[in-house]
């Protein structure tokens, strides 16, 4: 199961985080809504996830 753990109206935003999760063995998807995207992963990468998010310090 994917779950979301980034939202963002700007693109390059999550760009950059695909990145980084890649950067960290992570596997990420892209959904865009509306005016926004959702980033996901899959439910069990999701603590390593955001500490990869954290750490890029948005």
């Amino acid at each position: 199961m994917w779950t979301v753990v980034y939202m963002s109206k700007d693109a390059d935003d999550i760009a950059n985080l695909r990145v980084a999760l890649r950067g960290n063995a992570v596997i990420s998807a892209v959904r865009k809504r509306e005016d926004f995207f959702e980033l996901l992963v899959p439910s069990c990468e999701v603590s390593l996830a955001h500490k990869a998010i954290i750490d890029m310090e948005i």
